[in-house]
């Protein structure tokens, strides 16, 4: 599929949901006309987004820095996965500033090569800003509490004062915090949340000086 073709359906798709249109049916609609295959069409409904969405994305956006010695309420799964994207070079960045990945692979994650990589990169990251940061992961995949015990045991290492929560509703809780870390359009839109971090950002751009 030629990125010309997708920069169009992009387009075409920006314009229907611009007017109202549901994100479902106009994505089956432009895929359908361009032909595009479904390993591409998580490209367009996760990089465009309305003209209101990304007023109010960029609106929350903010620095770590701004944080610093403050906590911060993380995307468990989605910051990871995130993290372990961008070491693969595997993401993008959308329409309303944010960073996403295109695995498609949250409810089967598995622990990885680059899961400890990610964790460290995180940990250096809240170290060097003082951060304390409190991980919700969704108790239902698979191997959820490994995950959480592998974060509690660098979190000690770096000497991180932080928690780590197995939960069912782990978008519901996130969507009443104020401050979280995540790429979730759903979660960011809610007007409980105030702030958001874009961790994959922030260690993208600091990857040199988290790795001295």
């Amino acid at each position: 599929m030629s990125n010309e073709k997708i920069n169009e359906a992009k387009k075409d798709f920006k314009y229907l949901i611009n007017r109202g249109y549901k994100k479902d049916y106009a994505l089956n609609v432009v895929c359908n006309h361009y032909k595009i295959p479904k390993r591409d069409r998580l490209k367009i409904i996760r990089t465009i987004h309305t003209d209101e969405e990304i007023k109010t994305v960029k609106s929350k956006l903010i620095d770590i820095e701004k944080l610093s010695n403050g906590e911060i309420n993380i995307d468990g799964y989605n910051v990871l996965i995130g993290i372990e994207a961008f070491l693969k070079n595997k993401i993008v960045l959308c329409d309303d500033g944010i960073y996403r990945d295109f695995m498609g692979i949250y409810g089967n994650y598995k622990i990885n090569t680059y899961t400890e990589k990610a964790i460290n990169l995180l940990f250096k990251l809240f170290k060097y800003y003082n951060i304390k940061p409190i991980f919700y992961f969704d108790a239902q995949v698979s191997k959820s509490g490994e995950l959480s015990k592998k974060i509690r045991t660098l979190m000690e290492k770096y000497n991180i004062d932080g928690e780590v929560f197995c939960v069912k509703n782990c978008d519901y809780i996130l969507m009443n915090k104020e401050i979280v870390a995540t790429s979730d359009s759903i979660i960011i839109k809610n007007k409980k949340v105030k702030y958001v971090v874009d961790l994959v950002r922030e260690i993208k751009d600091k990857f040199l000086v988290l790795n001295e």
